[in-house]
C-alpha cells in the first residue's frame, strides 16, 4: 500500500518542481520585458528631449538671423549717410 503513495506523491512532487521552474521562468521573462521597457522608454525620453533642443535651437537661429538681418541694415544704413555726409563735406569744399 505505502509503494501505491509513494508513485502519486513522486508524480505530484515532479509536478511541484516544474510548476516552481515554470514560475522562475516567468519571473525571469518578466525581468527582462521590464529590462526592455525601460530601456525603450529611456530611448524615448532622450528622443524627446534631443527633439525639445533642435527646436530651441532652431528658435535661437531664427532670432540670430533676424538679429544679423537688423545689424546689416543698420551698418548700410550708417554707410549710405557717411557716404552722404563725405559728399556734402566734398560739395562745401568746392
Amino acid at each position: 500500500m505505502q509503494k501505491k503513495a509513494e508513485k502519486p506523491a513522486r508524480k505530484f512532487r515532479k509536478q511541484a518542481r516544474l510548476l516552481e521552474q515554470a514560475h522562475k521562468d516567468r519571473n525571469v521573462w518578466e525581468d527582462i520585458a521590464e529590462y526592455r521597457r525601460q530601456q525603450w522608454v529611456k530611448a524615448i525620453r532622450e528622443r524627446d528631449h534631443k527633439q525639445d533642443q533642435m527646436s530651441q535651437l532652431a528658435r535661437e537661429k531664427e532670432t540670430v538671423q533676424e538679429r544679423l538681418v537688423q545689424i546689416t541694415r543698420e551698418r548700410d544704413t550708417a554707410l549710405r549717410v557717411s557716404e552722404n555726409k563725405h559728399r556734402a563735406w566734398e560739395m562745401d569744399r568746392i
